[in-house]
């Protein structure tokens, strides 16, 4: 997925680029806008030598988002699964799976953040940016 957006921080390496939402992206839900947010802000490695105040193309690859989903919504069922199993086979009460799966949910998004961080800097789910838009000068328009 593509976006345009507007580098308002520069971080060295990296960049924040602000990304509008559009009215489109209210269906789709697949990307990373919160409910009532009208923009957000991505950390993009500055490859091309964008300043703040340049407008750039970002893409997002759509392999990131299943990335994103897995570890937030695939591991914990996993995790539920392995504890149920762990209960039922070794103990065979009820509650301890529910402590044991509860456990194993609130120690894997205590964990999560720090993975996040691991694989942005290796840059596996961070968007990338794809260049930088020129803009037309007041001169230029006139003629």
């Amino acid at each position: 997925m593509k976006d345009v957006g507007l580098v308002v921080k520069d971080e060295g390496k990296f960049v924040s680029v602000k990304v509008d939402k559009k009215d489109e992206c209210s269906k789709c839900g697949m990307c990373l806008f919160p409910k009532n947010a009208s923009s957000i802000e991505f950390n993009v490695k500055n490859t091309l030598g964008a300043k703040v105040g340049d407008e750039v193309i970002i893409e997002s690859e759509s392999s990131a988002k299943l990335i994103g989903a897995a570890l937030a919504f695939l591991v914990p069922l996993v995790l539920i699964l392995i504890s149920a199993v762990i209960t039922f086979t070794l103990i065979k009460e009820d509650i301890y799976m529910l402590i044991l799966s509860v456990a194993s949910i609130v120690i894997w998004y205590l964990i999560l953040p720090f993975i996040d961080k691991r694989l942005k800097k290796i840059n596996a789910v961070s968007p990338r940016m794809i260049k930088i838009i020129e803009k037309i000068s007041e001169e230029t328009k006139e003629i």
